[in-house]
């Protein structure tokens, strides 16, 4: 059966689509989707990238400001380097998990974050 949502299209494409531009469209269709299944994806993006987004911004900047000091500069560098790529592939990893999750399991929720989901959200 084919469950059609708000924008009228269907809803299985929808859910994916919540993870396809990362927070930003997690962010736009909890905007304007009223369907709850795809309202729960759209939140569960907006809280995974969106937190993967400022911590990999934080610790970029932490990075760059920690550079410009002689000796600290050259101690932190590999390890923030090292984390910011694990942190690169976790965001790559879970993008391409939700959105295959997302078109297998309408209801599909990670562990930790729908947590969170539930309590900010």
């Amino acid at each position: 059966m084919r469950r059609m949502t708000t924008l009228g299209v269907n809803e299985r494409i929808e859910r994916v689509l919540t993870y396809s531009l990362f927070w930003v469209s997690g962010f736009v269709l909890l905007l304007v989707e009223k369907n709850q299944n795809v309202r729960w994806h759209a939140k569960q993006s907006l809280i995974t990238f969106g937190t993967l987004s400022l911590l990999m911004f934080g610790v970029s900047m932490l990075n760059t400001t920690l550079s410009w000091i002689p000796f600290l500069g050259i101690l932190t560098s590999f390890g923030l380097g090292l984390l910011l790529r694990i942190l690169v592939w976790t965001w790559f990893i879970l993008w391409i998990w939700l959105m295959v999750m997302a078109w297998l399991s309408p209801d599909y929720r990670l562990p930790f974050i729908s947590k969170w989901v539930r309590a900010i959200l």
